[in-house]
């Protein structure tokens, strides 16, 4: 019977050092909270979390977002400025609950950070950032008051 080797096992046998977020990488814990402000957060509107660092690797199982009740029909996606729902697909966010922020592990690949190009400067706008975290409301205005929690657990070194 033939033994199938992972791309992991192939650098192994051949010496080539593995990535410490691969293996034996420690976890690390990005945690963001926004409270609504006054009037809300209207459709459209983007909530930007913050930054992981390049390489990271990203464990979306691991993670979270949590919010406590909002407006009827207000949704959430979480991603970045290359793929808006990367981590997270629009979820309601109506009533007090949380998610699993974990898209872009499906289908047996991880996802890895790679750029960092998005900042002040540039209204944390660019076509190829992709370590920024971003969520665009969307269905209804947030509610004032609501406070959503980001936890992201992430591998990097």
């Amino acid at each position: 019977m033939p033994n199938f080797l992972s791309n992991e096992q192939t650098d192994v046998d051949a010496g080539r050092r593995i990535k410490a977020n691969k293996q034996g990488g420690r976890l690390r814990v990005f945690e963001a909270v926004e409270v609504v402000p006054a009037g809300g957060i209207a459709i459209a509107d983007k909530i930007i979390w913050g930054k992981l660092p390049v390489g990271a690797r990203v464990l979306g199982y691991l993670s979270r977002l949590r919010w406590s009740a909002g407006a009827a029909s207000s949704t959430l996606n979480l991603g970045d400025n290359v793929t808006a729902a990367r981590h997270l697909a629009a979820t309601a966010v109506t009533t007090a609950g949380s998610a699993t922020p974990d898209v872009a592990d499906t289908g047996g690949a991880s996802f890895e950070t790679s750029n960092d190009s998005a900042n002040a400067a540039n209204g944390y706008v660019s076509a190829t950032d992709n370590c920024t975290l971003i969520s665009a409301v969307a269905g209804a205005a947030l509610q004032a008051g609501q406070v959503i929690t980001l936890r992201v657990v992430y591998v990097c070194d």
